[in-house]
């Protein structure tokens, strides 16, 4: 490719914005929103991520250059978080990026892609199942001598709010353990990160875990005993968020209502 063409190839921030954030706008938002510029594709710059070097790609796997516009270089901002390990997100609804964690967002637990052990651990709607301490639920997993639950999180979440139970005829305390079940875990994947427990007599108990920065997560139940059945109910009200984990207090048990 010749130098000068090279020099001269310009960008509208449109085709910018379709590139970086796989995002599109209707032409009335463009017209209203939208104001065309001069830039170049600047090939010359090279990129060193935590000490090595990084090319950034596009969600189909070719490589971006940086873009020089105005004595700065822009780079991709999906491409440049996600090499961060920091979540991105677009609300195509309301045209918000977001960097990072998205604050005062409840995902439901069941709502999120979810791995389930279904020789002790199910989903349930059975009305006879979700009825827990005298309260009615729509679903909830149920965990009658041990079982695994791995939640895919996409490091979007600080913290995993559980509500969780035993109900009768258990007798014996349960204990839920997190685990890091991600990808790059490695010889991490078998430390307990967290456990909370909740007894027979303290009704349903609220289970704060701090799942910051995680991409997956493994959650195993069962007793201290190992073997006897537990009863174990973990309610549809259980949920993800983006709360100070840092403000954490523990359990708290809310009692049966």
């Amino acid at each position: 490719m010749k130098t000068n063409r090279k020099k001269n190839k310009t960008v509208a921030i449109a085709s910018l914005v379709v590139a970086f954030l796989a995002t599109s706008f209707g032409s009335a938002y463009a017209a209203a929103q939208l104001e065309p510029i001069n830039a170049f594709f600047n090939r010359g710059v090279s990129f060193v991520l935590n000490g090595e070097r990084w090319q950034p790609q596009n969600e189909e796997g070719r490589p971006l250059a940086a873009i020089y516009y105005d004595g700065n270089n822009y780079l991709p901002v999906r491409a440049l978080a996600e090499a961060l390990n920091i979540p991105i997100d677009f609300d195509p609804a309301t045209q918000h990026i977001y960097i990072g964690a998205k604050r005062a967002v409840k995902t439901p637990m069941f709502a999120v892609p979810m791995e389930i052990d279904h020789i002790y651990a199910v989903l349930t709607r059975d009305p006879k199942e979700t009825n827990v301490h005298d309260r009615q639920f729509g679903e909830v997993l149920k965990i009658d001598q041990y079982g695994d639950v791995i939640l895919t999180l996409d490091r979007k979440f600080k913290r995993l709010v559980l509500d969780a139970a035993v109900v009768s005829p258990g007798e014996h305390e349960a204990e839920i353990s997190l685990y890091n079940a991600g990808d790059k875990a490695g010889n991490t994947a078998s430390t307990v990160l967290e456990m909370h427990k909740v007894a027979p007599d303290e009704g349903i108990k609220t289970l704060v875990f701090d799942v910051e920065g995680l991409d997956k997560v493994k959650l195993h139940v069962q007793s201290h005993q190992l073997n006897p059945y537990i009863y174990a109910r973990i309610l549809d009200t259980s949920f993800l968020d983006n709360g100070d984990a840092a403000e954490k207090d523990g359990s708290k048990a809310t009692g049966s209502k």
